[in-house]
This record gives C-alpha cells, sequence and structure tokens, in this order.
C-alpha cells in the first residue's frame, strides 16, 4: 500500500540522490517517477512542497551545496518542472497555498541563510542561482500578493547577505503589481540598515522603483 510518507521520501530520493550528471530533463526511472508520479496530484504536491521547506534544514542538512541547488531546482525553476505551481492550483485550498508560501521564509532561513556567505557572484554555483533569482523563476503567482509580501519582508529580514538579494529582487519585480507596498518595505529596511554596501544599498534603490534585472 502506497502512503504519503512513502511517496515523500521517494520524492525526496528522486530529488537530491541523483548523480551530478544525469540528464534532469530526460532523468532514469526511480520509485518516485516509477511508482508514485502517475499518481499526483496538485494537492499533494503542494503539501509536499510545503514539508520540504517547512522542514528543509533537517531535511538537507545530509547533502552538498551542489545536490540542494539541483534538487530545489526542479522544486522551484519552471524551466526544470516547477513543482511549486501546485500552489496556483485552483484545486489547492488557500490554507494550503498560504502555508506552502509561508514556508519559503523557512527555506530561505534554513538553508540559503545558512549555506551561502558573502555577495560577489549571486549566480555561481546552483544553489547560489536558485537563491537569487528564486522569485522570477518559481511560477507562484502574483509577487503583489500579501503572502507573497509577507514573506518577501520576513527575508528581508534575516540576518544574511544572500537573503538581502533574493528579496530585493523579489520585491524589485513585486513593484508592479503593489508599488507603495514595496517602497514601504524597502524604504524600512533601509533605515535599520544604514551599515549595508554601497552595491546592496544602490540594488535597494533599484528595487524601490521596480528596476532589478
Amino acid at each position: 500500500m502506497t502512503t504519503a510518507l512513502d511517496a515523500f521520501e521517494a520524492w525526496l530520493a528522486y530529488l537530491f540522490d541523483r548523480p551530478a550528471d544525469e540528464d534532469r530533463t530526460e532523468p532514469a526511472p526511480t520509485e518516485w517517477t516509477t511508482r508514485h508520479a502517475p499518481h499526483d496530484g496538485p494537492v499533494a504536491a503542494a503539501r509536499r512542497v510545503r514539508r520540504l521547506f517547512d522542514e528543509a534544514g533537517n531535511l538537507l542538512s545530509a547533502y552538498s551545496d551542489e545536490r540542494v541547488g539541483r534538487g530545489l531546482q526542479v522544486v522551484v525553476d519552471s524551466s526544470f518542472g516547477g513543482e511549486i505551481r501546485a500552489l496556483t492550483d485552483r484545486r489547492v485550498s488557500r490554507q494550503d497555498r498560504i502555508g506552502g508560501l509561508r514556508s519559503i521564509r523557512t527555506l530561505f532561513a534554513e538553508v540559503f541563510a545558512e549555506r551561502l556567505h558573502g555577495d560577489s557572484d549571486r549566480c555561481g554555483t546552483t544553489l547560489e542561482h536558485v537563491c537569487f533569482m528564486f522569485w522570477d523563476i518559481a511560477p507562484i503567482g502574483s509577487r503583489g500578493d500579501d503572502t507573497v509580501l509577507d514573506v518577501l519582508e520576513e527575508t528581508l529580514a534575516l540576518d544574511s547577505t544572500a537573503c538581502h538579494w533574493s528579496a530585493l529582487h523579489g520585491l524589485g519585480h513585486a513593484f508592479y503589481d503593489a508599488p507603495e507596498q514595496v517602497r514601504d518595505i524597502v524604504d524600512g529596511w533601509l533605515r535599520k540598515h544604514r551599515g549595508i554596501s554601497q552595491a546592496l544599498s544602490d540594488y535597494a534603490a533599484l528595487a524601490r522603483e521596480g528596476a532589478v534585472n
């Protein structure tokens, strides 16, 4: 009998235990792809993503940065499947959607903030790329959504330069949906962080006007 726990563990292995040189567009068959994926649906997917993010520090602790980056890319990046897209499915309850979105902050706190340090090369590795580009590549709907803005503000408040860059990037994209809220968030953060680097300060100025790249 297949259980949700069996499926979750098989999914984790599919994401993070695969060889580094495997073609992710045509991966080798695994227990996940052959036994569980054919019966998968958006509600189960949304709950898996939320659990992964909510328990990311513990679940991913044994994996290298590169394996974590490659696995998260499959979950987050629409070019590699972007399973996080399930949070936008109409069959997923509002409670599950909000819970999934809020779990993103935990992912940033327990994975990106702990593993990434400095800001010299924001996209040099797969993990750095997923962190910095998260709000570009994740198909989660409007960046002006109240919950998304809350998560962006909370991520910006983390004691992590990598998270600052990513959150400002996301806020820059959210500007077109919620310009006043974005300016308020960025301005509030700048008032509390007067000792940041000039590069980060300049990027924050771009973010508050929706001019990030």
